[in-house]
């Protein structure tokens, strides 16, 4: 193959992947309509279900309560329908940082654990291709086994894409996050979140009864 044969291969590649990408969007917005009106469908017919069955009567007032009670617990177990997620304030202006985070100085100590939020694309970023979203749960950030977003490195723990990086992380700093710190200036941890909610994103099959 010549370099020119090489170069149009490569040309209909991306742009297949982008008509692929493009389709996702499409199969996602109606998805994504669905699922809302299951989950809302869902919530209703449980509390309607666990009424009847407590006192046979229909009470517009329980009725509600329960839903929302049942609803609750739904996302819980994490047996939502879900749909697309999409952070819409992903362009625009960067705000200045009145408190810049000296990240090579933790960075021993944190490993980057910013790198392992979770968090939803903008419309604008997904669709410039740059970075990289989870196709198991559109459009969030995607995240490797280990639980740390695709683009960090390994061998450094910074960024692979840095200058085309999310806004998410370009407005983000530590500084005041208390999930992350439990003494910024000390550089101490808050260990206790971070192992209780930092974990890498894993497939779940979750099997529950209609009624317990």
């Amino acid at each position: 193959m010549t370099d020119l044969e090489s170069l149009i291969a490569k040309e209909n590649k991306e742009e297949f992947e982008r008509q692929l990408e493009r389709l996702g969007f499409f199969t996602q917005n109606g998805f994504t309509s669905q699922a809302t009106r299951i989950n809302e469908i869902e919530a209703v017919l449980y509390g309607l279900i666990n009424t009847l069955l407590k006192d046979g009567t229909i009470n517009q007032e329980k009725l509600e309560s329960i839903s929302a009670s049942v609803k609750e617990d739904i996302a819980n177990k994490k047996e939502q329908f879900a749909g697309v997620s999409f952070n819409f304030d992903g362009s625009g202006e960067i705000p200045n940082q009145n408190n810049p985070v000296n990240c090579n100085e933790r960075l021993h100590i944190c490993k980057s654990i910013c790198c392992r939020l979770d968090f939803a694309l903008s419309p604008e970023e997904v669709e410039a291709g740059k970075i990289k979203w989870d196709l198991g749960i559109p459009y969030r950030i995607r995240q490797g086994s280990d639980g740390y977003c695709t683009h960090n490195r390994k061998e450094d723990r910074c960024c692979g894409i840095y200058n085309d990086r999310p806004k998410v992380c370009k407005i983000y700093s530590c500084a005041e996050d208390k999930r992350i710190w439990n003494d910024f200036e000390k550089m101490e941890l808050n260990e206790e979140w971070i192992k209780n909610n930092i974990k890498a994103k894993k497939v779940e099959f979750v099997r529950e009864p209609m009624i317990e």
